[in-house]
Formats: C-alpha cells, structure tokens, sequence
C-alpha cells in the first residue's frame, strides 16, 4: 500500500454461517454462526470495516442479524491528505462519514460516530500511549471514553464484536490500537452473561511491507499476520451469496465507497482481483491474545511513521501527492 491510511484488507441462504478452521484449508466452514446475531463492529476511521465486508454483508443482508458499526476518531482527519491530497481536514471529515453511511448501507448496518479527533501519533508502540493520553484530555478524562462506549454497548448489546487485532490494529496505526484497547476495557466493564465474543481480523497491512507481501496486499488481497503463533480461524469470502455475488464483492464494494481512501478502486482504474488463497480473512480470538502486548509493530512501519509527532503541519502537508 502506498499511503498511510490504505488498509487492506462466506454462504448459502440455507447453510449456516462460519468460520474456517485454520487446518487443513478444505475443512468445512463452522465454528461460528452469525445468523440472527447482533454483530457490533468497531473501527477508529471510516473504512475500518473493508476487512470485515463480507462477513457483515452475508449475516446482516441474507441472514437475519443486526449489523451496527461505530466509528471513534473521524473528526480533524488526516486520512484525505496522501490519497487524494485534500488538506481541508473538515472537509476530509465530512465526506469520510457520508462514506461510511453508504458502506454501511450496502451491508445493511447502522452506524454512529464518537467524533474524537483522529490526531497525528506515531505508529508505535509509544504512538498509541500518546493517542490514549490525547483522547482522555480532549473527551474529560478517561473515565469518559470508557462511557461513551459503554453507551453503545449497553444500547445497541451485540452477541458478537468485531475489531482489528489490538496488538497491531492490521496496519500498526495507533488510532486501531487506541480504540479497540478502550473498547475493551469498556466490555471487561460489563457483566459477565452480557460480554459479547470478540473476534479480531488479524491480516498484515503495514506499509512499506516485505515485497512479498506487498505484491498481495498492494491487490487487496489478506496475509496473515507474520510470525504470529495464536489460533486462527479463516473467514472464506470467496463463496457465492444467494444473491449470486460473492462475499467478496462486498469488500470492493466497500473499497469503492470510501472513495477518498481508495480512489483507484473507486474510478475504475484499479479492480481488486487477489488470488482466492488470499480472499480469506483470518481471525482470532480474543481470548487467545493478551491485548496489551507490545512489540509487534516495533520497526514494521517505516521511520517516517515513527516521527510523525514531531513534524509540522507544514510538514506533514508536504506529504500530500503532487499534481
């Protein structure tokens, strides 16, 4: 992927659906079943939910469950600058959340946004402790970030969370990192009968990735995070919908609609065709993983992103594509 912000990222009416165990490859789609369920996914941008498309598409259109997607930190946002060069951050703001509205449409969910300031924060490990402290500041403390989320959990009360994994939010961003940590906690809050399960899209999508796997994600297709050791389940999106369009499709659709992240896709100029090896999406458990650990994401993206916090507006402009 060649900006900061591109993230890369099944089903008969009558089979029930599910996730694939990781081995063998051939094993029957179970271990999972979303229908009916009331599916809560979880992003800090518009266009979070590209990894996670299919699965909604398939159980929120032809499968009689709830799909509703949240998004926390959209508002001041820097995610139009080295897509389509736009620097109006409002602006960029705006038309990102009438991209969500259309995503979510397509895969018959509702939405809201917290409208936390998306920031500037390096991608690290020390990124995602400043994004926290700079969340808590601007929200009153974090005591407040904690309720907010728990307003949607208690109202909305999902059976199933989806997120990005909170180790390395897929791309090393901090805001993925940030937000599904206070997500969590906010869950640890609640309950015990009224916890949801939580399963985390887990792919590598780190910019100025191995060549390897540049030449896949760079078509949109899904790796598995490297070197990573827990239990995956495999989410294959390459099967047909009774609507005779496959899973997939709805991860381009989604592409498509956030037009200002991915405006290749959405002109036409590029067409996402990865390998159908590469059309499955690996999950975890959030019981497989302790959330706070760190490392991960220690010198996978490039050292630009290491110092973004000490750059200038003037200079984090500069970066914006030329005509």
């Amino acid at each position: 992927m060649k900006a900061y912000w591109l993230k890369i990222f099944a089903a008969a009416w009558a089979i029930p659906f599910g996730l694939q165990a990781a081995e063998p490859d051939n094993a029957p789609r179970s271990g999972m079943d979303l229908a009916g369920k009331r599916i809560l996914h979880v992003g800090a941008h518009p266009d979070d939910e590209v990894i996670f498309a299919p699965m909604m598409a398939e159980a929120c259109r032809f499968n009689g469950a709830t799909c509703h997607l949240v998004v926390t930190q959209e508002a001041d946002s820097w995610g139009c600058l080295l897509s389509i060069g736009l620097q109006d951050r409002a602006q960029c703001s705006q038309f990102r959340r009438m991209e969500t509205a259309a995503s979510g449409a397509n895969v018959n969910a509702s939405y809201e946004f917290y409208g936390w300031r998306e920031g500037m924060f390096n991608w690290n490990d020390a990124g995602v402790e400043s994004n926290l402290s700079a969340l808590a500041r601007e929200a009153g403390g974090h005591a407040s970030l904690i309720a907010r989320f728990r307003r949607t959990l208690d109202t909305f009360r999902p059976d199933v969370v989806l997120a990005f994994d909170p180790r390395h939010g897929t791309t090393c961003h901090p805001n993925h990192r940030a937000t599904v940590r206070l997500l969590l906690e906010a869950i640890r809050g609640l309950p015990s009968d009224r916890r949801p399960e939580v399963f985390f899209g887990s792919d590598y999508a780190v910019p100025g990735a191995p060549k390897e796997i540049a030449e896949i994600t760079d078509n949109f297709g899904l790796v598995r995070w490297p070197d990573d050791r827990v239990p995956v389940l495999w989410y294959d999106a390459t099967v047909t919908l009774p609507n005779g369009r496959t899973a997939y499709d709805y991860a381009v659709d989604a592409l498509r609609l956030n037009a200002t992240q991915f405006p290749l896709v959405a002109t036409g100029k590029i067409t996402p065709a990865p390998d159908p090896q590469h059309r499955r999406v690996p999950l975890i458990r959030l019981a497989d993983i302790n959330p706070l650990e760190q490392g991960l994401c220690e010198g996978r993206a490039p050292p630009l992103f290491h110092k973004l916090e000490t750059m200038t507006e003037a200079q984090l402009n500069a970066l914006a594509p030329k005509n």
